[in-house]
């Protein structure tokens, strides 16, 4: 307790002054008035009284002014103005920062029963419960969004109901524009101080913003001294965990009623751990697969042939026969979703000049799943056909390959017949009945193709570069060769697939392996195109072109988004020129976006949104050493008497003193 207003050299004087003063009147004897009583029965009668209470006289006496003391020293300190030291510091104003990525809901160390989130929530609840009278705070709450549940202010019950609302995310903990916001609402704030309370386990943008508010500077390419100081709490835990980092699904071209699944399980923790992957397609389990992960180990499952005709999947992991659940960390990266659109048709062009009619006969038998087109020669630059094309079989028997090729995916039957440099694969001679010695038979595109015996009349040699891949050779000359290059655009890469034969010029069409190999073919480019329909990241503001959706972009200048399922409050988003939109996606989940204009106007497609990252999943301290300066020691002792002047208390207790001698007095207790 200190004095704030007269110091102890100055009270003194005046309490031995009043003191002696008091004591003096109170020394000072009653005089009593002669009376003459003429009746001696009563004068006898008062003065055995006076006997029997001479002694309750001194004693009322001396409490009377015993408690005229008391008053002079309630007013002597009340001069005084006392007040506790945590009264007299420097009024400070504190950002509460708290980290709630999807890492502080597993479990903290040492604390059964408690996530990580609950014990920073309990050190956030002390360094509030520590303000003074004269103390603000703000609590700040840092996600994959950043929410301010507490604003600045001095009560402290609204900063504690603040916190019982935070909650774990998913994703990571947005820290730059969490701190940003902190030195902004603290600028020009007497005695401001960042506290920052994380798990520690945050990703590389994050780290950065932390270490550059711990060196005092006000951005990481920038000099300058911040003012506010920002130091760091930490509760940590067990790193233990398996995520679900990727999962995907597509049709077979074929079987349309079955699908692929790709789910790639990450194992973030330092020991072997083992699981469950178990597919769900619309509440129904169609696929299972027990997973087991070595320390740090990073496995891709695919599970083929599900019978799956439903378009919304869902991936979960469990915990694997006698393993621990801790193993899995937290719930959030243990569920992925996946949409599977219908597949569109796999368009193919055929430029041909119209006399191979056992290729198109086996093209026809696969029309259930392909969209053929067949062209001339002389249409092979400008038919409009070309520029939607999934694949172009060029089969042109004599005549001068087309000049330009299409920039995508080619099949080319004799490329180097007329000019051995036009196509992409350039021939390296021409050979006279070539026979077929040697064949890649583990390669899907000869998957089934017996080519023993097959008579060619004439053929060519292509000359290879490295990584292309011979298919199919003559005493080890390359006569069918797979190249995957830079298309023709000079922008995405493209597969090309030369056969230094021409069809008409062998018996092999009138094999099975003929049709077999042009369905190999078809399967082998059908698959190699994107099928795998990637999902978003949650986050707040996340790009998404509409084209790679399944969503028409022909002026397209708006959409509607719902979710995730089962919510229904639609959101409109726009759509800028280039046909990309912002998905705000906080949650995982499966979201519908509908097309509100343009030449899809109605269409609507569904759009898997998971976690899927690995920096949210680790659950390591990636902080490091931190500076002693950047520690926050244990939260001040809360402060137990309200902000009220303890003086006006002092002078309540000597306003009831004089109303109980008042009392005292005229019931003549102390005269």
């Amino acid at each position: 307790m200190t004095l704030s207003g007269w110091t102890w050299p100055e009270i003194l004087p005046v309490f031995a002054a009043g003191a002696a003063a008091i004591t003096a009147l109170y020394l000072l004897r009653m005089r009593r008035r002669q009376v003459v009583v003429p009746f001696a029965a009563l004068w006898q009668q008062v003065t055995r009284e006076s006997d029997t209470r001479r002694l309750w006289k001194k004693l009322r006496r001396l409490l009377s002014w015993l408690l005229q003391l008391v008053l002079l020293a309630l007013l002597c300190a009340a001069l005084g103005d006392p007040r506790p030291e945590s009264w007299l510091r420097d009024p400070q104003t504190v950002a509460i920062v708290i980290d709630r990525s999807a890492s502080v809901a597993a479990p903290a160390a040492g604390e059964p029963g408690l996530t990580r989130l609950d014990v920073l929530l309990r050190r956030a609840r002390a360094e509030i419960a520590g303000l003074g009278p004269t103390d603000r705070a703000l609590v700040i709450a840092a996600g994959a969004e950043v929410e301010v549940p507490g604003p600045l202010g001095r009560d402290a019950a609204p900063l504690l109901r603040a916190l019982e609302g935070i909650v774990p995310g998913p994703g990571e903990a947005d820290l730059g524009r969490a701190l940003a916001l902190a030195r902004a609402a603290l600028a020009g704030q007497a005695g401001g101080r960042i506290l920052v309370l994380t798990d520690g386990a945050l990703d590389e943008a994050a780290g950065d913003a932390l270490a550059v508010c711990i060196s005092g500077h006000v951005s990481p390419d920038s000099h300058e001294v911040a003012a506010i100081p920002c130091q760091v709490a930490r509760a940590g835990g067990p790193a233990d965990n398996l995520a679900l980092v990727a999962f995907a699904a597509r049709r077979y071209p074929g079987d349309r009623e079955r699908i692929e699944v790709l789910a790639e399980v990450h194992n973030l923790g330092d020991g072997p751990a083992n699981a469950v992957l178990e597919v769900q397609a619309d509440g129904l389990v169609v696929g299972r697969q027990a997973v087991q992960l070595g320390p740090g180990e990073r496995r891709r499952e695919v599970l083929r042939e599900l019978d799956a005709a439903r378009t919304r999947l869902v991936a979960d992991l469990s915990p694997g026969p006698g393993a621990d659940p801790q193993l899995l960390g937290p719930p959030d990266d243990d569920r992925a979703y996946a949409v599977v659109p219908p597949l569109p048709p796999f368009k193919v062009v055929l430029v041909t000049d119209g006399s191979d009619l056992f290729l198109e006969a086996a093209l026809l038998t696969l029309q259930e799943h392909i969209q053929l087109t067949g062209i001339g020669p002389s249409e092979a630059t400008s038919h409009p056909s070309l520029a939607e094309a999934d694949l172009v079989i060029i089969d042109v028997g004599d005549r001068p390959l087309p000049d330009p090729l299409p920039p995508g995916d080619l099949v080319i039957f004799d490329p180097a017949r007329v000019a051995p440099d036009a196509a992409p694969i350039h021939g390296a001679g021409e050979l006279a009945r070539p026979f077929l010695t040697e064949q890649h038979r583990e390669h899907p595109l000869l998957d089934g193709v017996v080519l023993k015996d097959v008579n060619l009349r004439r053929g060519t040699r292509f000359a290879t570069e490295p990584g292309d891949t011979v298919l199919v050779r003559s005493l080890g000359e390359p006569l069918v060769v797979l190249r995957h290059e830079l298309g023709g655009d000079g922008r995405r890469p493209r597969a090309v697939l030369a056969l230094g034969f021409d069809p008409r010029q062998t018996d092999l069409p009138l094999r099975t392996a003929f049709p077999i190999l042009v369905a190999n073919i078809i399967s082998y480019f059908e698959q190699a195109r994107p099928g795998f329909v990637a999902s978003v990241p949650v986050g707040p503001s996340r790009p998404v072109a509409a084209a790679e959706i399944g969503l028409g972009a022909q002026d397209l200048t708006q959409v509607e988004v719902r979710g995730p399922e089962p919510a229904e409050v639609p959101t409109s988003v726009p759509v800028d020129a280039t046909g990309v939109f912002r998905l705000r996606a906080m949650q995982p989940g499966i979201y519908r976006v509908r097309a509100v204009d343009g030449a899809a106007a109605g269409a609507e497609v569904l759009v898997a949104v998971n976690q899927a990252s690995v920096a949210a999943s680790d659950l390591h301290d990636r902080l490091g050493e931190l500076p002693s300066g950047a520690l926050a020691g244990d939260a001040a002792a809360p402060v137990p008497v309200r902000d009220e002047p303890l003086w006006a208390l002092l002078l309540l207790a000597a306003v009831l003193l004089i109303a109980l001698e008042w009392a005292a007095y005229h019931r003549r207790v102390t005269v």
